[in-house]
């Protein structure tokens, strides 16, 4: 086994380590999947929302950690938000794509294999909490039943609101699923 001496920047602190070296893996931390942010979903026009989304997008890029927005049937959706798309522009580590049904979690897996981001462990928002990223949550559990999935309630929304049993029920019913509660940022 081969091992590479890397630095490692996390909040300020310089940590040399070394590790061992994985052709395979490119990126370390959850990789944050941002779910259908775009203005054909009501749930999405929610500013408070996008506002969140917006600083999930920005932590992610300022920890160095990949980024998937996933975007469902843009022709028929839109496109994802600007103010949103603006904040990857010019980052490496950032990519688009398309998903032709609710669960998108073959589509994810698909561009992290290609672009060689982690599968341990995902960060993930956007809506609805309830339909397209309950369901791409539950593909990836079922796809790869070692990851850790963080989803976080105060980037998410739906057409029944933020505050519904989806959180409380589905979502901590899925082993592998933390649930970031309202105000409990990180």
């Amino acid at each position: 086994m081969s091992t590479k001496r890397t630095d490692v920047r996390a909040g300020g602190l310089n940590v040399a380590a070394a590790l061992p070296f994985n052709p395979h893996l490119l990126t370390l931390g959850p990789v944050l999947v941002v779910m259908d942010m775009q203005p054909g979903f009501k749930a999405s026009q929610d500013a408070i929302t996008q506002w969140f989304v917006k600083q999930e997008v920005t932590r992610a890029r300022e920890e160095g950690r990949p980024i998937i927005i996933v975007e469902y049937d843009p022709h028929e959706m839109g496109e994802t938000y600007d103010s949103i798309k603006s904040l990857i522009e010019g980052y490496d580590l950032a990519k688009i794509i398309s998903k032709s049904g609710d669960d998108g979690s073959s589509e994810i897996l698909k561009i992290c294999e290609a672009k060689g981001f982690s599968t341990q462990s995902f960060r993930m928002c956007g809506v609805n909490s309830d339909a397209c990223l309950l369901e791409s949550i539950q593909g990836l559990a079922e796809k790869l039943p070692q990851c850790r999935i963080t989803v976080v309630q105060d980037a998410c929304n739906c057409l029944t609101g933020k505050n519904n049993d989806v959180w409380y029920e589905d979502y901590p019913a899925i082993s592998q699923v933390t649930v970031e509660l309202h105000g409990h940022m990180h």
